[in-house]
């Protein structure tokens, strides 16, 4: 029987600064357990991202495997910090079991994590860390950033003016641009272009940020961007302005971010897997280790990532479900 799903969403958001603050661990929560978990709340950033929605699908499903009858609320934050915090005392007044939290800002719930933590209910963070969570499961962030910019500099020959993008103040977005650099500053050949406002992490916020911003930049050879939703408001920005001077590389890999790129002369021609599917399968793993005061020797988890190009669209059938 599957789990009762029921969705909060409300497309707001607004920005959060970007505070880079080191992530507080927390041990492990014990508590007295039932037969199986009653009520887990799972918090989403923004479920208008399809990334996060699919994700928020796979956790369903391998809750449902690993706990038949449990009631899932799953709840969308539009990247509105205070309307998670919200989101999150809410679950912990209605008793949740545990909680998945999918964070808008990596340092900014540490507050209200450490309530539910008072109140003995285990939070697992997924897709990005949030401090003063029991446990983290991500994609190796930083790997997809070394990657995809790896890809940037050999088709570049090594030279050229590459932009990095920024976005909301998360650890996903902050690994996956330390990749890149990391790359990119090997080479003495490349420029980066960096710009430290938000672009959004949708496909509006990459549209308006790049819009802005092409009058200022006269030439561009790559742009790196930390996910396809940005990337598509970027193709987007470039198609207005009559630009087509740079390419873009991504990262999810998304069936929309796929489409895109197999367009004939579509300027975004590669994008770094992730894999949601293994991502939910640990996410609860570990959460029903916790709920049942079981010892939990990784706390910090990362799932594998694969740059997928343009050349490599005939090989992929199963996208967001295993790696190739």
């Amino acid at each position: 029987m599957r789990p009762v799903v029921r969705y909060f969403t409300r497309l707001q958001r607004r920005l959060a600064p970007l505070w880079l603050i080191a992530l507080t661990a927390a041990p492990p929560v014990l508590a007295e357990t039932p037969q199986a978990p009653r009520l887990v709340e799972v918090i989403i950033a923004d479920l208008s991202n399809p990334f996060f929605a699919h994700l928020a699908r796979q956790i369903e499903t391998s809750l449902a495997e690993a706990s038949p009858g449990t009631e899932v609320v799953v709840r969308s934050s539009g990247y509105d910090l205070n309307r998670q915090q919200r989101q999150i005392r809410d679950a912990v007044l209605a008793g949740a079991d545990f909680l998945i939290v999918n964070a808008v800002n990596t340092t900014g719930l540490s507050g209200v994590i450490a309530e539910a933590r008072t109140a003995r209910i285990p939070v697992i963070a997924v897709d990005v860390k949030a401090a003063g969570a029991d446990a983290f499961v991500t994609s190796d962030n930083f790997e997809a950033g070394r990657i995809a910019c790896d890809y940037i500099t050999e088709r570049l020959g090594g030279r050229g003016n590459v932009l990095i993008l920024y976005g909301p103040p998360v650890s996903a977005v902050f690994d996956r641009n330390a990749g890149c650099e990391a790359v990119l500053d090997q080479h003495p050949g490349i420029t980066i272009l960096t710009e430290y406002g938000d672009s959004g992490g949708s496909r509006l916020g990459g549209l308006t940020y790049m819009s802005q911003l092409l009058p200022r930049l006269p030439h561009i050879d790559a742009v790196f961007s930390f996910n396809d939703p940005t990337s598509l408001g970027v193709l987007q920005a470039a198609r207005e302005a009559g630009r087509n001077e740079f390419f873009i590389v991504s990262v999810d890999a998304s069936p929309e971010g796929i489409r895109a790129m197999a367009e004939e002369g579509s300027l975004l021609v590669a994008s770094v897997a992730q894999y949601p599917k293994a991502m939910a399968d640990q996410v609860m793993t570990t959460a029903m280790a916790l709920w049942r005061g079981e010892t939990v020797a990784e706390r910090e988890l990362t799932v594998p990532v694969q740059l997928l190009t343009r050349e490599m669209l005939a090989k992929v059938t199963n996208y967001w479900m295993d790696p190739l």
